[in-house]
């Protein structure tokens, strides 16, 4: 029998009401989501001003998914195994954000760094691309350890009575991080704050975003206590990244068919998102610049990159914007999986009658979540198969804007159906041990107990969707016979680690396949960038495709994503049926 894990102290958060307290749990995903928005924003036309091409740059983005493929999954597992006093996740989020903070000022001065090791300006050109997109590659890797080590610290820190709650307040940090980024980026830094920053906006950016980061993870260190794992359990000892990995794989081929469902939806749909959220900004900016401003002045502007950043910045505003505020309001227009089947009807105060009725027919009316989710797909294909028709910075603004809908329930929807079923099989597994009171999880350090009716097996049959699991924090062993018997259960976070991996990976792959559709896009309509104009530096690269009677490349991308949306929903559709 494997030996439990053992801890030390008691995992807190500073406050004295809970909102405090989940708003700097979370606060660290704002300076991440900041991050993340300056470099989907200002990235890709950054490369293209420096002379790479769009089909070169859509390969750059592998970036986005290579780290999150990799670094999440190694990096969980280093940080599972630390036993530094300070905990396991704090310590990398800490390092992790200077690594990208000095990352991003690279980003910014590269033209800079480069230009005091070469002199030649033919090999100037090609140095700065390469340690630009170098830089890239290494902001995406660094920052994915923050943020794997952000969302295990919720996990960790909270009961799972409050990790929904918790969930809830992530996506509401993560979309005023967007919204913050987009705000900030939409205006002109330049002329507040001067040269005190760097003297083009783009510098300025990465400055502040760097900034943001540390500042906000540092925030979530100070405010959040971990416990201290002191020795790990005997399997963890022999487990390595090749363990990790090889069982992330068999769990992938052999997933229940509701989760499997579930995945082949999100893998579907993030094929249409991917162009949406590395190149809406470029595409905003493009169709303003192509058609809204007369060639030759666009051509005489000093800092084009700072220019388009603001104008794609403007309309993320409105998306980020619509994004908050549906995250806010639709988990009350929605209802919740499984929430029709209940124990009673409560029922409603004297003088209260009418109210009831009034609740009641709004009840009737409230779409499930399967609904919402299918809703949302339909909307965002119906969204974009009009990128290509947009002629006008307000009309390709509107696209954009209206997409916060779907955009919103997208980031909710599949990981509270995957919750739900995560919930079902952890049930079952320990209704069929027969247990009532499963030991302590040795990975996340917790003890998962059921209700009384758990130990009796007919009681779990009738009653299992409706039970509810709490995670309690402990810091003593325990060898009770009782908890003996249930060491071979997994945990509630066991479970959700397993398989939100696997979601993940659900996640990242349609991104090799936005890549390279996009790559096979931009070859085709926009194979190369204009020449720069003779003895010009790289920021006179008249890098945009101004031609009125071309294709936009990437709105054709985008329409394709649409159609990507459409075979999302069908797959959504059938998840209803799905046993």
């Amino acid at each position: 029998m494997p030996q439990a894990a053992r801890w030390a102290g008691t995992p807190s958060i500073k406050g004295r009401s809970e909102a405090t307290r989940m708003a700097l749990l979370t606060f660290s995903l704002v300076g991440l989501q900041f991050t993340w928005g300056t470099e989907m924003t200002y990235c890709t036309p950054y490369l293209l001003q420096l002379g790479l091409t769009k089909s070169k740059t859509s390969l750059v983005w592998i970036a986005g998914p290579l780290s999150g493929l990799i670094i999440q999954p190694l990096i969980g597992v280093i940080a599972d195994r630390s036993r530094s006093k300070w905990g396991r996740r704090r310590p990398f989020m800490i390092f992790g954000s200077f690594v990208v903070g000095f990352c991003l000022v690279v980003l910014g001065w590269t033209a800079e760094i480069v230009s005091m090791f070469v002199k030649d300006p033919e090999k100037a050109k090609n140095v700065t691309i390469a340690l630009a997109v170098s830089s890239i590659y290494a902001v995406d890797f660094s920052i994915n350890v923050v943020q794997a080590c952000c969302r295990s610290l919720i996990v960790d820190t909270l009961p799972i009575t409050q990790q929904q709650s918790g969930s809830a307040w992530a996506g509401r940090m993560c979309a005023i991080g967007q919204l913050i980024s987009y705000a900030v980026g939409s205006i002109d830094t330049v002329s507040i704050f001067g040269s005190l920053f760097g003297d083009t906006q783009f510098k300025q950016m990465t400055v502040i975003a760097a900034i943001s980061l540390i500042a906000a993870v540092s925030v979530t260190s100070y405010s959040v206590k971990e416990r201290v794992l002191i020795s790990a359990r005997d399997s963890d000892g022999h487990a390595g990244a090749i363990q990790v990995i090889t069982q992330l794989y068999k769990t992938t081929m052999e997933l229940p068919p509701r989760i499997q469902a579930i995945c082949w939806a999100q893998f579907w749909a993030w094929i249409g998102w991917f162009p949406f959220l590395f190149y809406s900004t470029t595409w905003v900016s493009e169709t303003y610049f192509r058609y809204e401003v007369p060639k030759d002045q666009a051509t005489k502007s000093t800092d084009m990159l700072g220019e388009v950043g603001r104008v794609g910045s403007l309309s993320l505003v409105v998306f980020s914007s619509i994004t908050f505020f549906s995250s806010v309001l639709l988990p009350f227009c929605v209802q919740t999986p499984d929430t029709k089947r209940t124990r009673f009807t409560p029922r409603p105060p004297r003088g209260m009658a009418s109210i009831a009725r009034i609740q009641k027919k709004l009840e009737s009316v409230r779409p499930d979540l399967h609904t919402a989710w299918f809703i949302a797909q339909i909307m965002f294909a119906a969204t974009m198969v009009f990128a290509p028709l947009a002629h006008s910075r307000a009309f390709a603004t509107s696209l954009v804007a209206i997409c916060g809908i779907p955009w919103a329930i997208s980031g909710w929807a599949p990981f509270a159906f995957m919750g739900v079923e995560i919930n079902k099989l952890t049930m079952i597994n320990a209704a069929s041990n027969g247990v009532g009171i499963p030991a302590s999880s040795t990975r996340s350090g917790v003890t998962m107990i059921t209700s009384a009716s758990m130990r009796n097996s007919s009681s779990v049959a009738a009653d299992s969707e409706l039970e509810v699991l709490r995670l309690h924090h402990r810091d003593s062993d325990s060898d009770t016979d009782e908890e003996a018997q249930a060491s071979n259960i997994p945990s509630t976070g066991e479970l959700a680690g397993i398989y939100l991996g696997v979601l993940n990976v659900y996640t990242t792959l349609p991104q090799f396949v936005g890549t390279f559709i996009s790559w096979i896009v931009f070859s085709i309509l926009e194979p190369g960038a204009q020449p720069a104009k003779e003895g010009g530096e790289p920021s006179d690269t008249q890098w945009m495709n101004l031609d009125k009677d071309k294709p936009n490349a990437i709105a054709v991308c985008l329409f394709i994503g649409a159609i990507s949306a459409l075979v999302a929903a069908e797959a959504t559709r059938r998840l209803k049926y799905v046993p």
